[in-house]
Formats: structure tokens, sequence, C-alpha cells
């Protein structure tokens, strides 16, 4: 019920057709996946993310049917993600080129995957100055079908953080308009984190990452 209603007070801060992933990775932060997953889907969570492939594979067989992102997919584990029809985030060429190579030994095309975007964390994602050329590589392919482009804000709870914030979404939004002139579909757009949905609703976007926040964690000033 906690959950729930959790969810319930973040679901109030977005417009009607704005998304929710819901992140249910490190056995949803301690909480039971598949348990906190089943409230999840019987509350109309739009997307699940879990941090590694297994974790999916998992859901899968308790019932969840979910699209699911899975965030570290090891190349080791391609066969079972697609077998499972879980959705890899790709944030390297050396990942995007793996997986690439797999679906064509698998016969598989249009597979969904979320592209990364490092707009200043500079952990995993793809760098601005690498964008035309990962444009190039999607441009008439017919092996991946892009679900969503995404990133990360680094200090979405600190009102001192928010001119990095701001810098972060410039990045974001050349990165993500140079990727939708090269394909003929759109994309899910997603940025905000649990402390943005509440600071920053002007980054919703299409969709938003409710992590900690759907575990009664409030990281920014304001009240749940």
């Amino acid at each position: 019920s906690a959950i729930v209603h959790n969810l319930k007070q973040y679901q109030q801060l977005l417009q009607p057709a704005t998304k929710i992933m819901a992140m249910v990775k490190a056995f949803s932060y301690g909480s039971g996946s598949y348990e906190i997953a089943s409230i999840l889907q019987f509350h109309k969570v739009d997307y699940l993310a879990v941090a590694y492939t297994d974790e999916g594979v998992e859901l899968r067989k308790s019932g969840i049917s979910l699209p699911i992102m899975v965030m570290n997919p090891e190349p080791e584990s391609f066969a079972m993600l697609t077998e499972h029809h879980l959705e890899p985030e790709i944030f390297s060429f050396p990942i995007l080129t793996a997986f690439q190579d797999f679906l064509k030994r698998q016969g598989l095309q249009q597979y969904p995957v979320h592209l990364k975007i490092d707009t200043g964390m500079h952990r995993l994602g793809f760098e601005l100055k690498e964008i035309p050329a990962l444009a190039a590589v999607l441009e008439n392919n017919n092996l991946l079908k892009v679900q969503s482009v995404f990133s990360h804000l680094a200090g979405s709870e600190d009102a001192g953080l928010d001119y990095f914030s701001l810098q972060q979404i410039d990045t974001y939004v050349k990165a993500y308009t140079i990727l939708q002139s090269v394909l003929s579909y759109h994309f899910i757009r997603h940025i905000a984190n649990s402390a943005a949905i509440v600071r920053h609703p002007e980054f919703h976007f299409d969709m938003v990452r409710l992590g900690i926040g759907l575990y009664g964690i409030n990281t920014t000033s304001a009240t749940n």
C-alpha cells in the first residue's frame, strides 16, 4: 500500500500522457522484485528497468509482461535477453556492435533498444561528439528499433546544481535532435529521475524514471 501511495503521489505531478519507467533493479532495492513489479504492472506503469538480464528473466518467469529495460546487458546474456523479450540499454559503440552482430546471427530485426547519452556524469553513454557517428549507424538500420533515448541528471535534487542540470538538458536535446533527424519514427525521451519529477516538471519529456522515490526516499525538500 505504501508503494501504491508513493506511485500515485508522483503520478499526480505528471501530465496524463507522460509515461513512467519504474526502477526495480537490485531486487527492487531490497523490496522484492516480483512483488513490486506485480503491483506496478497492476497499476499500469509503462516500463520497468533492471540492472542485469537475469533480473529481467526472473520477472518474465514470474508472469511480468511489461516492457523491461536492462541497464547492463552483457554480451554473454544476449540470447537470454532476446528469448525473454527484454530491451537492452546501449551505451557505447562496442556494446552496439556486439548486439548488432548477435542480431544478425540470430536473424532478428527491429529489436527494441534504449540509447544512453552521457550529458555530464561521465560514467556510461554516448558523448555529444559521438552522436553524428551513432546517427550514421542507426540511419536505415533494420536490425534495431530505438525505443528511447535518455540521460541521467547528476544533481537534480540540488538547487545549487540547477545550472549544471540545464547544461545537461541542453546537451541531451542536441543529441536526441540529431538522432531524431535520421529516424523515420519517434522514440521516447526521458531524463527526469525521482528528484527531477518533483523539482523540474519542465524536464519530464515523454517519460520519467521513478526510482528511490517509489520506495519512500525523498531527496528533495518537497514533501510527498
